[in-house]
């Protein structure tokens, strides 16, 4: 499945704004800022992120053929996904371009890149990759799904 783009994003979050009672004249900048810092870091973390190794296997010692018999654990940031300062120089500067200005915004811009990272770090904690995963020549071939 691939990242929402930060459209889709951006209209759950006007929402989800709206439902909180989060309202103003800059509310739908920073509904459309944090969409694109959203989609930004989503797409970030899976082209970082990786499975742990030690994912239980079944191979044929001949052939190294075969398929994963157990769950894996995802890497989690930073290591496995974008740190909350890398999130928090993106977050500075979708804000400043979605027009919010301030003297606040260095501060939003580090609780969004925290935010992010622990979101991010609990995702990882609580999905595994799925068992199933078909091995030939002692690598795997086909990709993994989460649970």
């Amino acid at each position: 499945m691939p990242v929402p783009n930060a459209s889709q994003i951006e209209s759950l979050g006007k929402r989800a704004m709206q439902g909180a009672g989060l309202t103003g004249e800059d509310a739908p900048k920073l509904a459309k800022a944090m969409a694109e810092l959203f989609n930004q870091v989503l797409t970030m973390f899976c082209s970082m992120t990786q499975v742990l190794p030690g994912m239980p296997a079944v191979v044929d010692p001949t052939s190294g053929s075969g398929s994963t018999t157990g769950p894996g654990l995802l890497l989690p940031p930073p290591a496995g996904g974008p740190a909350a300062s890398q999130i928090e120089a993106i977050a500075n500067s979708t804000l400043r371009d979605a027009g919010l200005e301030g003297e606040a915004i260095p501060a939003l811009a580090k609780v969004l890149g925290s935010a992010c990272e622990v979101g991010l770090s609990l995702f990882c904690a609580q999905v595994m990759v799925a068992p199933g995963i078909t091995i030939a020549g002692f690598t795997t071939v086909a990709p993994g799904r989460l649970m």
